[in-house]
């Protein structure tokens, strides 16, 4: 059996998910079906987020608190339908820490699971080293080492970030986690995309990135009026994933083409739309 990659102490389970399972939770009760799909197998219905067997059930048990903080303190505000997301957000440390958690889960899961990366042999040899170093900072509850920015995907964030203008529906209903390189680690990012929010961690930051209302350090607060740029890295990774979700579209069958549609004329108008990607959508 396999052992659990944080601890290497106990047995893993089968079902460790790399975003928060309250998050898939959100999405599938907020679908139009009950269901999403992802960009993978898009002509199966689905009721829960990618698993491996990651970590033991005394990790899954102690993150899942940290999780729950998470939902509670910043994904319920951000991504709400009823209540518009407010101007400023507090970010406290459980909030990081779960961000960390994610991150953590990102590396690990493209190490031991993934059957395709975008890296070198060599930069694929050095994911333990970053994959430590980030543990050190969640045991330590020590979340200066490495800079995470926040970006909530409002439609005036968008805009004042001059992000893609794709379909609003893929900032409110897209998951996407993956650990993105480039060439002679110039830089190393942990791209998390969440409904309503994209999550940019640094591993290698890259000094000559333009960030400004983004990262919070010093502050505990989040000012969406003052968030106004971001690299432009992420409008090309918006773009990639969004192609990537467009592509996907075109491999569902025109039967489930045929019950998606009954679905949603079924479905509460009140209860979100049908859309989504990673992925899962």
């Amino acid at each position: 059996m396999s052992s659990c990659k944080f601890c290497c102490k106990n047995e893993a389970i089968k079902n460790s998910h790399e975003i928060p399972l309250a998050v898939w939770g959100w999405l599938k009760k907020t679908s139009a079906t009950g269901y999403f799909r992802d960009s993978i197998q898009p002509n199966i219905r689905r009721q829960d987020g990618l698993k491996s067997p990651l970590l033991c059930a005394n990790c899954e048990q102690k993150f899942s608190k940290t999780e729950d903080l998470f939902i509670k303190h910043y994904f319920n505000k951000v991504a709400n339908y009823r209540v518009p997301c407010p101007d400023k957000l507090i970010i406290k440390p459980s909030i990081l820490a779960c961000i960390h958690i994610m991150a953590w889960r990102v590396l690990a899961n493209t190490y031991y699971f993934s059957s395709e990366t975008n890296f070198t042999k060599e930069e694929f040899n050095e994911i333990p080293c970053f994959m430590s170093k980030i543990k050190k900072s969640i045991d330590s509850n020590d979340f200066t080492q490495f800079k995470v920015h926040f970006i909530p995907c409002t439609k005036k964030v968008i805009e004042n970030l001059y992000l893609p203008k794709v379909k609003f529906h893929f900032y409110e209903r897209s998951i996407t986690a993956e650990p993105r390189i480039w060439d002679n680690h110039e830089r190393l990012i942990i791209f998390i995309q969440i409904p309503f929010s994209i999550v940019i961690f640094e591993v290698i930051p890259n000094n000559k990135d333009s960030w400004i209302g983004t990262h919070v350090d010093e502050s505990d607060v989040l000012n969406l009026d003052e968030i106004k740029s971001v690299p432009k890295y992420v409008n090309a990774l918006v773009e990639y994933f969004y192609d990537h979700f467009l592509q996907s579209t075109t491999k569902i069958t025109s039967k489930q083409l045929a019950i998606i549609k009954s679905d949603s004329e079924k479905a509460d108008p009140n209860s979100g739309s049908v859309k989504s990607a990673r992925k899962s959508w």
